[in-house]
C-alpha cells in the first residue's frame, strides 16, 4: 500500500510538471519557432527475449498556449498502457491540464488541474489544484529558481488527509554534461535520494542514475543512446536492482519532427 500511494502521488506531481514546464522543450521551440510536433517510436528487448514498443507524440503551439503528449506502450503479450495529457493556457499566467492513464487491464485513472504561474526574482512559483480519481484533491506548489548556474526545484503536494510529498532537486550543466541530485519524502515520511548525470556524446547521449532508498537499499541505471544522424539509432539500458540483480535491455528508436 505504501508503494502504491507513493507512486499515485508522484503521478499527480507529474501532471503539474507537464502543465507548466514540461510541455515545451526550449531547443524544440527555437527550432520550430514555437509550433510543431515530435513523434518517437522505440522498441526494446530484454535479456529474457521479451519485447516492448513505445510510441510517443508531443505537439505544441506557444502562440495558442496548447500542448499535448500521448504515449502508448505495447508489451510482449499484446497488452497496452496509454497516457494522454493535454495542456491549455486559459489566461496570462494561468493554465489547465488533464492526464488520463489507461492500464494494461483496462482501468482508467484521470487527473485534472488548474495552475497559476508567478514570476519571481530568480525564477517562478507554480500553484495548482489537482483532482485525481483515486486520491481526491491535491494542493500543489512548486518553486523554481536559477542562481550561479544552478537550477533548484522544490515542490510540495498535500493530500486531503493532510499527508504530503516533498520533492527537492538541484542541477547544473557544463561542457555537454548535466548533473543533478534530489530527494523525495513520501506520505509516510520515508526519504529516497538520487544522483544523476546526463552527458552528450558525438552520436547521442548517456545517462547514469543512482537511487538510495530509505532502508539503505540502492538501485542504479546506466543507459546509452547512439544516433545514426537520420533520426534513427540504438538504445541500451542496464538496471542493477536493490538485490544486486542486473537486467539489460537493448533496442532501436526512430524520431520524426514537424515542421
Amino acid at each position: 500500500m505504501q508503494r502504491s500511494q507513493h507512486f499515485a502521488a508522484i503521478a499527480a506531481i507529474a501532471l503539474s510538471a507537464l502543465t507548466v514546464s514540461g510541455s515545451f522543450s526550449e531547443a524544440d521551440a527555437r527550432r520550430n519557432r514555437g509550433q510543431g510536433s515530435v513523434a518517437r517510436e522505440a522498441t526494446v528487448t530484454g535479456q529474457n527475449g521479451r519485447t516492448r514498443t513505445t510510441n510517443q507524440e508531443r505537439t505544441w503551439n506557444r502562440r495558442e498556449g496548447t500542448a499535448t503528449r500521448d504515449r502508448t506502450t505495447t508489451f510482449n503479450d499484446g497488452s497496452q498502457r496509454s497516457v494522454e495529457s493535454e495542456r491549455l493556457r486559459t489566461a496570462p499566467g494561468e493554465y489547465s491540464a488533464s492526464r488520463e492513464v489507461t492500464t494494461r487491464n483496462g482501468e482508467t485513472r484521470i487527473q485534472t488541474g488548474d495552475f497559476t504561474v508567478e514570476r519571481t526574482e530568480n525564477g517562478r512559483t507554480i500553484n495548482g489544484d489537482i483532482n485525481t480519481t483515486n486520491h481526491g484533491q491535491v494542493d500543489y506548489t512548486r518553486d523554481i529558481s536559477r542562481q550561479d548556474g544552478v537550477r533548484s526545484v522544490n515542490s510540495l503536494a498535500t493530500f486531503e488527509d493532510g499527508a504530503s510529498i516533498n520533492r527537492s532537486s538541484q542541477g547544473s550543466c557544463a561542457n555537454g554534461a548535466c548533473n543533478s541530485a534530489g530527494a523525495i519524502t513520501n506520505r509516510q515520511g520515508n526519504t529516497t535520494t538520487w544522483d544523476q548525470t546526463r552527458a552528450r556524446t558525438d552520436a547521442g547521449a548517456t545517462l547514469s542514475r543512482d537511487t538510495t532508498f530509505a532502508d539503505g537499499g540502492t538501485r542504479s541505471v546506466d543507459a546509452e543512446r547512439q544516433g545514426n544522424g537520420d533520426g534513427t539509432g540504438t538504445l541500451s539500458r542496464t538496471v542493477t536492482g536493490r538485490g544486486g540483480e542486473t537486467r539489460t535491455q537493448t533496442g532501436t528508436y526512430e524520431v520524426t519532427r514537424t515542421p
